[in-house]
C-alpha cells in the first residue's frame, strides 16, 4: 500500500504500522517532539498555539493526554501504560477531555457489534450504505468492530461543526446497524495493536464535504423553517416503555445508557434537577448491577447521578431517542413533538429569497432551454431579478456539485455559457482511470530516511537509507484473521 509521506525533515520517524496509524490521524497538528527538547527553542518567547491538540489513552477510568508523536509512541511501545481506549479527536487542553474542550476533528469512527461476521462483511455494510471505503477497521474483544474514517484535513471544532459532525456520524451508525450510543464528537474507542487492526488502507482519506454530499443525498435536511420545535411530552415518564425501563433490572453493559436515557426521559417530563437525581438513586440501588465484569471500571451511584447533571446543563439534550428505547425495552415506545410559532411565510409574501429557491429556479429554466447564454447580470434578471452576489454564489454552488458546467467567454461582447453536464463515463472506464492514478502515486516516492530512535530516552540509535519503496511497505492484514 502507498503512502504519502516525507520521512525526514527532523521528524519522528515511523517504524511501525500502529504509528503509521496515528500519524496519519493526528498528523497536521501534532508536534514531533516537545517544544523545550526540540533544537529551536527561545526564552521567555512563549506564544499560545491555537493549533495544537492534546489527545487521550489509557483506561476508561484513567487517561493521560499527550500532545506530541514521540511521546504519544513511548506511551504505545510502553507496556507498563495502559493504553486501551484513545480519543480520534483532539482537544485544546491537557485536562479536560469535555465535547465544550474540542479543537479537532480528525475521523469518524463507529462501533459495529457485528458478531460473526468478518471485516469482509463489514466492508459489504459499508458499500451497501453508499459509504467510501474505510481507513481502517480495528476488531474488538467482544467480536465487533470500530471502522475509522480518517479525515485528509482535520476540521476545526467549533459548535456549529460538531452539532453536523454528530448529526451526520449518527446517520452513518444507524445505516450500517451501529451502536447509537456510541455517537459523538467526546467518545473513546480500541487502541489499535497489530493483532487487532485487521484493514488499513492509508491512501483512504477524505474531505469532510465528502460526508456532508452523503448525507444530503441519503438523509437530506429539511429546515424548519425558522420554527422551533418542543417535545409534547406531558410526563413522559408514564409511558409504559420507560416505566420498565426503570423498573426492570439493568444488567451489565447497559447501565449507562439507561441511566442517560432515563434522565433525559425525566428533563423532556419537566421534573426538575433534584428529583431526577433521587430516583436514579433509586433505580441504582434497587435495580442497577453493582460491581463490574472483571478488568472493567464498576459504575457507581456517582455515575448515575452525573448522567442527571450532564443532560440538565446541556441545553440541546431534550428526549430520549424512541429507537433506543424500543431496543433496551422491547416496547413500542414514541412521542409527538409540537412545533412553535409562525410557519414560514410563502416565498410570494417574502422580500428575499433562498439560494436553494434560487438553485431550483435556475434548474427549471435550463432543463428547459438545455443552454443559457449571456451577461451574468442578464442571467440573473431572467430568476425574477436574483441579486448578482446571489447569482454568482448559486452558480458556484452548482458547478462544484457538478450539476451544471459554466463556460465564461471574456473581453468584449463576453457571455457566460451555462449547459448540463454530459453522461458520466461507465464504471468500467472510471475504475481503470482511478487505477492508473493509484499505480501511479504508488510509484512516486523512490526514497526514504528511516530513523530508528528510542523515544524514552530521546536519542536516535541509528539512521538508515531506504532505496526502494517496498521496504517500508507494511504487510497486508491476514485475510481471514483469528477471533
Amino acid at each position: 500500500m502507498a503512502v504519502e509521506l516525507q520521512y525526514y525533515r527532523g521528524q519522528v520517524s515511523i517504524v511501525t504500522k500502529i504509528e503509521l496509524f496515528f500519524d496519519l490521524l493526528f498528523g497536521p497538528y501534532m508536534r514531533d517532539y516537545p517544544k523545550r527538547s526540540a533544537e529551536r527553542s527561545y526564552k521567555g518567547n512563549k506564544t499560545y498555539d491555537r493549533d495544537r491538540q492534546w489527545v487521550f489513552v489509557g483506561s476508561k477510568e484513567s487517561m493521560i493526554s499527550v500532545a506530541t508523536k514521540s511521546t504519544l509512541y513511548a506511551v504505545l511501545a510502553d507496556p507498563a501504560v495502559d493504553t486501551t481506549y484513545f480519543t480520534p479527536n483532539g482537544y485544546y487542553h491537557r485536562n479536560k477531555r469535555l465535547t465544550e474542550a474540542l479543537r479537532w476533528l480528525n475521523a469518524f469512527v463507529l462501533d459495529l457489534d457485528v458478531h460473526g461476521e468478518s471485516f469482509q462483511d463489514v466492508l459489504d455494510r459499508i458499500d451497501r450504505a453508499g459509504l467510501p471505503r474505510p481507513t481502517a477497521i480495528v476488531k474488538t474483544p467482544s467480536g465487533g468492530y470500530h471502522v475509522h474514517f480518517f479525515f485528509r484535513d482535520p476540521i476545526r471544532a467549533t459548535k456549529k461543526t460538531v452539532r453536523l459532525y454528530t448529526a451526520i456520524m449518527g446517520h452513518i451508525a444507524n445505516d450500517l446497524g451501529g451502536d447509537l450510543a456510541a455517537v459523538g464528537a467526546n467518545r473513546i474507542f480500541r487502541t489499535p495493536t497489530d493483532n487487532t487492526l485487521v484493514y488499513f488502507e492509508p491512501l483512504n482519506r477524505y474531505s469532510f464535504e465528502v460526508f456532508k454530499e452523503w448525507r444530503e443525498i441519503n438523509h437530506p435536511f429539511m429546515p424548519a423553517g425558522g420554527r422551533f420545535v418542543n417535545i409534547r411530552a406531558d410526563e413522559l415518564m408514564n409511558h409504559p416503555a420507560l416505566q420498565r425501563l426503570l423498573t426492570m433490572p439493568c444488567s451489565f453493559g447497559h447501565r449507562d445508557i439507561v441511566a442517560f436515557n432515563l434522565a433525559l426521559a425525566m428533563k423532556a417530563s419537566g421534573w426538575s434537577q433534584n428529583r431526577a437525581e433521587a430516583v436514579l438513586r433509586h433505580w441504582y440501588h434497587h435495580y442497577c448491577a453493582k460491581g463490574a465484569p472483571a478488568g472493567k471500571k464498576p459504575f457507581s451511584q456517582r455515575d448515575a447521578v452525573y448522567k442527571v447533571q450532564y443532560v440538565y446543563r446541556n441545553s440541546r439534550l431534550q428526549a430520549p431517542k424512541a429507537e433506543i428505547i424500543r431496543r433496551l425495552t422491547g416496547v413500542h415506545f414514541a412521542y409527538q413533538t409540537r412545533v412553535i410559532g409562525d410557519s414560514a411565510k410563502p416565498r410570494s409574501e417574502r422580500d428575499r429569497s433562498h439560494l436553494i429557491e434560487w438553485e431550483n429556479d435556475l434548474m427549471s429554466l435550463l432543463c428547459a432551454e438545455k443552454i443559457l447564454s449571456g451577461t451574468q447580470q442578464e442571467l440573473a434578471d431572467r430568476l425574477g431579478g436574483c441579486p448578482i452576489a446571489s447569482f454568482k454564489l448559486v452558480l458556484r454552488r452548482l458547478k462544484e456539485a457538478g450539476r451544471i458546467v459554466v463556460e465564461s467567454k471574456r473581453g468584449r461582447g463576453g457571455v457566460t455559457i451555462l449547459r448540463l453536464p454530459e453522461a458520466p463515463e461507465s464504471p468500467i472506464k472510471q475504475d481503470k482511470l482511478q487505477c492508473e492514478r493509484k499505480c501511479s502515486q504508488e510509484t512516486h516516492i523512490e526514497t526514504h530516511v528511516v530513523i530508528y530512535a528510542d523515544f524514552r530516552q530521546r536519542r536516535v540509535m541509528r539512521i538508515e537509507r531506504v532505496a526502494s519503496y517496498e521496504q517500508l511497505q507494511v504487510e497486508d492484514p491476514d485475510p481471514d484473521p483469528p477471533d
